[in-house]
């Protein structure tokens, strides 16, 4: 407390000895005398000076404080601009400045015209200028140089840092910058969004990527957007591209958007779009389905792939709208109405769930828009048991699909395939046990040999030679363990071998996920027919042989890009991604089954107990090499 007194007496005693100062009549001071015109520039003005970018000149006010005649005033600007990265061009945008100002008499202000280029600006990068009035003509009442800095701000604000999923190509997800434009607020940027993978890159990666959430009434082209929520992207140098040079075929890979091509309409650009908003009016989520594309060239159609390329706001939550489902069979209740009976899981935030029972070759994304508008009757459901109506008129092949809405939009679709014959014939007669030589995991997993096996076949009596093996990769395959595949159904494999000199598999999920996503195949000849008529491939040699009871597949080989040989029978798929696979596929058909086969296979069976794997380790080529599943095609650029 004595402290504070104190201190605040001498606050007061300062206090007077100030105030008698500067009232001392005797105070020998001389204040100095202005002379001359007295020009100077105002304490006020800015120390940076943004441009803009649709102008090409500014003023700077100049003062003086004698105005009893007409002056001119020389003046002199020095630049300064900001030093160049390594590698680079210096910048060297156009600034231009008079070399003098002029007064009219009784002026006391004039302006300085300066002019620029705004083509030669990049956004951000600031010059330091000195301009200097003629020392002779300044006055001590202002400063006769002004600094400042001066150039073209950028249109963004930060938001911060956004996750980046990138499921077909770099398989992964990372952290970028994003920001908004402040003068366009439904376009964003993400920097420099393959960075991190610059050390591996050897193409011409964009700097930012571009993305623009559209509107009703938006045009790009000749198309017209009559839908919400829409997003095109971009590079911001024009096309996006990854970075990545193909060396197969010399050239970037390039990401772009369906209304890029000649073919496109507003329907091909439906999977780029936002999947969820935050409460502030911002995007949550939003998904990219690009066409991965080479110029020239060609390359992989990812337009209608949905989660593949996810763009994640800055502290957004997504909602957990997760659902898992398992086939129990069918009940029949007693006014003999008919239920495709399922176990359903769902995540926390799936309470708007519904769901209905479709033929399986329905397009499930279809199903689920026509679910969400009422335009196809469903049932609601919630977890645990699910019991959904089948059609009187349902029969074979089906499917439950499983729709989770939020606000009225499609979030998650759960499908669970299923097969129901009703009171008409099943079409598939089981043949007995056959001998099943797997051929397609063992080439591509280190640590899987070659194992053959019992599995039960079938053959449609409605399509003679039509064959499937039912469920090959459960339980019984000796590699599995507990976990690694599907039990909500049944995955059969197929096997097409209506003209025995061209047998194919088409492609099929195994329902097995060693994981790096589920597991599908398909022979090369099977494959071929995305892109070739039967008769075409059957020439080509593509197809399988039925011999006596015994299903075989070629093989094929070519040149790996370590410079090794690849020798394959057909496709793996393992989620988005592809690999050449297979080798030594046969399948020996129950009636050419000889006993002493069967107890030798019986006896190799048991002594592959479960043995130590590598499981996603695919073999003999690079990852990038092996992994392009879809066939290169090339659509015309607009």
């Amino acid at each position: 407390m004595k402290i504070n007194k104190l201190f605040f007496g001498l606050l007061a005693v300062a206090g007077l000895l100030f105030t008698a100062c500067h009232e001392n009549d005797d105070d020998d001071y001389k204040w100095a005398t202005a002379s001359g015109e007295q020009v100077y520039f105002d304490f006020s003005l800015p120390s940076r000076v943004d441009l803009d970018k649709d102008a090409n000149s500014f003023t700077i006010p100049l003062k003086r404080l004698n105005t009893s005649s007409a002056i001119t005033v020389p003046l002199t600007a020095t630049i300064t601009a900001p030093p160049a990265a390594e590698g680079e061009e210096p910048a060297n945008p156009v600034l231009t400045f008079p070399t003098s100002a002029s007064f009219n008499a009784g002026e006391a202000e004039t302006n300085i015209t300066v002019t620029y280029d705004p083509k030669t600006y990049e956004y951000d990068e600031y010059l330091t200028v000195d301009l200097t009035v003629d020392n002779a003509q300044a006055t001590n009442y202002g400063k006769n140089i002004y600094k400042f800095t001066i150039g073209v701000p950028s249109p963004l604000e930060y938001l911060g840092e956004c996750t980046f999923k990138e499921g077909f190509w770099f398989e992964d997800e990372w952290t970028c910058e994003l920001y908004q434009n402040t003068e366009n607020p439904n376009e964003f940027r993400m920097k420099d969004p393959f960075g991190v993978w610059k050390e591996s890159l050897d193409g011409n990666q964009s700097e930012w990527l571009v993305f623009t959430v559209l509107k009703p009434g938006d045009a790009y082209g000749d198309i017209e957007i009559t839908q919400n929520d829409l997003v095109f992207f971009s590079g911001s140098d024009g096309y996006l591209n990854t970075g990545y040079y193909h060396s197969s075929y010399s050239a970037d890979v390039l990401m772009l958007h369906p209304f890029l091509f000649s073919s496109s309409t507003e329907e091909t650009a439906i999977h780029n779009r936002v999947l969820s908003y935050q409460e502030n009016g911002l995007p949550g989520q939003v998904q990219l389905a690009p066409y991965y594309y080479m110029l020239g060239i060609g390359g992989w159609n990812q337009m209608s792939a949905d989660g593949l390329v996810v763009i994640t706001f800055p502290d957004y939550v997504p909602l957990d709208m997760e659902a898992t489902a398992l086939y129990q069979g069918i009940f029949t209740d007693t006014e003999s109405n008919v239920f495709a009976v399922a176990n359903l899981k769902l995540g926390k935030d799936a309470t708007d769930v519904r769901a209905v029972v479709v033929p399986a070759d329905a397009d499930a994304d279809a199903v689920a828009d026509a679910v969400a508008s009422g335009d196809l009757e469903s049932t609601e459901v919630t977890a645990g048991r699910i019991e959904v109506p089948v059609g009187e008129d349902m029969t074979g092949k089906l499917q439950i699909v499983i729709v989770m809405l939020y606000e009225g939009k499609v979030m998650n679709i759960v499908t669970v395939p299923f097969e129901y014959y009703g009171g008409g014939k099943n079409p598939w007669q089981s043949l007995g046990n056959g001998l099943y030589t797997e051929g397609f995991f063992s080439s591509m997993f280190n640590g899987v040999e070659s194992v053959t096996y019992e599995v039960e076949i079938q053959e449609n009596t409605e399509t003679p030679g039509l064959y499937r093996m039912v469920y090959p990769y459960d339980g019984k395959y000796p590699y599995n363990e507990a976990g690694d595949w599907d039990t909500s159904t049944s995955y059969d494999i197929e096997i097409n071998c209506e003209d025995p000199d061209g047998v194919y598999i088409p492609l099929q999920p195994t329902g097995v996920d060693w994981t790096y996503g589920p597991i599908s195949i398909c022979s090369w000849g099977g494959y071929a027919l995305n892109s070739l008529s039967f008769q075409e491939a059957k020439e080509k040699g593509l197809f399988g042989k039925l011999e006596n009871g015994v299903i075989t597949l070629p093989t094929f080989s070519r040149a790996a890009s370590d410079g090794s040989t690849l020798y394959y029978q057909g496709l793996l798929a393992m989620g988005e991604s592809g690999y050449y696979a297979g080798n030594g596929f046969k399948l020996v058909l129950p009636s050419a089954v000889t006993n002493a086969a069967k107890a030798k296979a019986k006896s190799a069976a048991k002594g592959y107990q479960f043995m130590k794997r590598l499981k996603g380790n695919p073999q003999k080529v690079s990852k990038r090499e092996m992994r392009r599943f879809l066939p290169i095609t090339k659509m015309e650029l607009r």
